[in-house]
């Protein structure tokens, strides 16, 4: 009886085993099938961003096409769901291959990934093939949602409040997600007695407005030294400005200060002009100036240097 039942067992394990990775195999497979989530029937975007992977509908039958702002790249996808792809500049066509079976044609329904390398972003999606007409997908670098978000933050604000939200936001970085940000640093020697240096340039799409944030310090042997506002509205730091804004007026030895210059960007000049001064920061050590008649006359304590020491010191 137990040679019996020890038999069994023995003839038993191979199948308990096949069961149980047949359960796993089956199990991975809902997992897999449920990271491909099929949008709900009329909720497809046509617009894709390149923050996270978007599920899109394109025909099974028809030629697709998917149109980047600047060339495509490459597009990636499996070779094995036979899918068909051409790049041509902007756009690239996406097939899906049909197979005939006697008087029947068989038309692919297999989600399949799609990777758009479109500049210098990579748009993920996964695609669902369906009878449906030939289908458009724009890719999109994100800066119309920027648009909308800005005009949501600002909506119902004065001029001089929007002006005084953005150099505070900047101010305590608190910058909200839909402000675009260049950290590319240059260095200034427009006056002999400070060192500009501009250490980021923040846009705010839809707003018209982009503050210049500067760095300045004492330059050689100066041992103080005492800023104004005014003295920052030059071209070659600014172009259309609105207003200034200082961290602190008087720099001494080891000191630096924060300058905020703020400009109109060119979809918004000319639309806005400022009446008057600004009112003064919550800060005390910051005030705000409006550029009324154009860049000031230079004084002697704002001399410039040559160009030729601007240029080396670019070397």
């Amino acid at each position: 009886m137990r040679k019996t039942f020890a038999l069994l067992t023995a003839l038993l394990v191979p199948t308990l085993a096949h069961a149980v990775e047949q359960g796993g195999l089956q199990k991975q497979k809902a997992s897999i099938d449920q990271t491909i989530e099929k949008p709900v029937e009329g909720e497809f975007p046509t617009v894709v961003l390149p923050e996270s992977s978007t599920g899109i509908r394109l025909s099974s039958s028809d030629i697709n096409r998917i149109s980047c702002p600047t060339d495509i790249r490459e597009v990636l996808t499996s070779t094995e769901k036979g899918v068909t792809i051409k790049i041509t500049g902007k756009d690239a066509f996406v097939k899906f291959k049909v197979i005939k079976k006697g008087d029947k044609f068989s038309y692919s329904s297999t989600p399949t990934e799609l990777y758009v390398v479109c500049g210098d972003k990579v748009f993920s999606m996964v695609a669902f093939p369906q009878r449906v007409p030939s289908q458009t997908i724009r890719l999109t670098s994100g800066q119309e949602k920027k648009i909308k978000e800005n005009l949501s933050l600002y909506a119902g604000l004065p001029f001089e409040k929007k002006v005084l939200k953005a150099i505070r936001e900047v101010y305590t970085e608190n910058i909200p997600d839909s402000y675009s940000i260049n950290k590319k640093e240059k260095r200034f020697f427009t006056f002999r007695e400070i060192l500009l240096t501009l250490k980021r340039t923040v846009d705010i799409e839809g707003e018209g407005l982009r503050i210049k944030e500067y760095e300045a310090s004492l330059r050689g042997e100066t041992p103080e030294f005492k800023m104004n506002e005014k003295m920052f509205l030059r071209t070659a730091l600014v172009e259309n400005p609105i207003a200034v804004s200082l961290e602190r007026h008087v720099l001494r030895a080891g000191d630096t200060s924060r300058v905020f210059v703020v400009e109109q960007r060119a979809e918004k000049q000319g639309v806005h002009r400022l009446t008057g001064d600004l009112p003064v920061m919550d800060q005390p050590t910051q005030s705000l100036t409006v550029n009324k008649s154009g860049n000031p006359k230079e004084s002697s304590e704002n001399r410039t240097e040559s160009d030729l020491q601007e240029a080396d010191d670019e070397k």
